[in-house]
């Protein structure tokens, strides 16, 4: 226990360091952060054909203060924290990356176990972040189920938010995605106060993951200023704040989810439901889970609700 420990308290001060507004948007404190991820580290090292130790989950530890931001947003992690090959060949049944030969563990996002498979390359078939692997995002066109793993555009280079996205604190200015006019990757604006456009027509936007948000000067008009995003409690109105133009914006703290109904730009905070609760993964009807909880669907379920439940490598045969 103490390895898993050292090394969640390592990631949520990373985290901390990289953004507070991260943190607390996703946990209702540090300790509850740290907490979290303690349990699954625990069943990891406790599966089946794993090849994880806790000698290496320890390296990973200390390897953490040394990750970049970006590399945190990105999802690359150091290579110490990197999932070890395991003994499980493709398609054995799994719960965590390093039980895999591969070092990759196909999870669908409503279950807690899946399959050991090839470990993701651009151009793979994706339905979220997690189907991708490391330091790849999944684009999902509008109005489509899935979409594809694609490799983050660097600084400078050509972008286009429904398939090649800028890297973390990087906004892509000039792009149409109804045209299909690709626009160029340019450093996010990341101060309060700092010039920015929400459209990222004219020039960069904000950084969301530093907790800003650009907050238009005029009605009609995306070209404004950088301001904190407000974190709202459990029953507290989120979303746009004041009439048009907005005076600001509202995310809900704690793992929260914003509820709005049709197309309203405001909504109100929902509480993330406890371990084991129901919950539901249409983001219109809720609640979600607490940070580090799935939403697990039945096998049976046509449906998208469910009960939260934290990974469990073990459990997975």
């Amino acid at each position: 226990m103490e390895a898993c420990t050292e090394e969640q308290d390592a990631l949520c001060a990373l985290r901390m360091s990289c953004s507070a507004y991260s943190l607390a948007h996703a946990y209702t404190d540090l300790a509850a952060c740290q907490t979290r991820g303690v349990a699954a580290c625990q069943s990891a090292l406790a599966a089946s054909g794993t090849g994880q130790t806790p000698t290496g989950v320890e390296a990973c530890a200390a390897a953490y203060p040394t990750e970049s931001c970006t590399d945190f947003f990105n999802g690359n992690p150091v290579t110490a924290c990197v999932a070890p090959a395991g003994s499980k060949a493709n398609g054995m049944a799994c719960g965590a990356s390093g039980q895999c030969a591969s070092t990759f563990c196909s999870i669908p996002h409503t279950a807690i176990c899946g399959t050991c498979a090839a470990l993701p390359a651009a151009g793979a078939t994706c339905e979220d972040a997690a189907d991708c692997g490391r330091d790849l995002a999944c684009v999902i066109p509008a109005n489509a189920t899935t979409g594809t793993c694609v490799a983050y555009a660097a600084s400078g280079a050509a972008c286009l938010a429904d398939s090649q996205p800028c890297g973390a604190g990087l906004s892509c200015v000039g792009e149409n995605v109804a045209s299909g006019t690709m626009g160029t990757c340019q450093a996010a604006a990341a101060t309060v106060g700092a010039a920015c456009d929400g459209s990222s027509k004219t020039m960069a936007s904000c950084d969301n993951d530093l907790g800003l948000v650009c907050i238009p000067a005029a009605k009609g008009s995306a070209v404004g200023t950088c301001q904190n995003i407000t974190l709202a409690a459990t029953g507290a109105a989120c979303g746009d704040v004041g009439a048009m133009p907005i005076t600001g914006f509202a995310a809900c703290a704690a793992g929260g989810q914003c509820m709005k109904v049709g197309t309203a730009t405001t909504g109100t905070c929902v509480a993330p439901a406890a371990d084991g609760a129901a919950c539901d993964n249409d983001p219109t009807m809720g609640p979600p889970c607490m940070t580090g909880a799935k939403c697990v669907v039945p096998a049976s379920s046509s449906g998208t609700a469910g009960t939260c439940m934290t990974p469990n490598a073990s459990s997975c045969m």
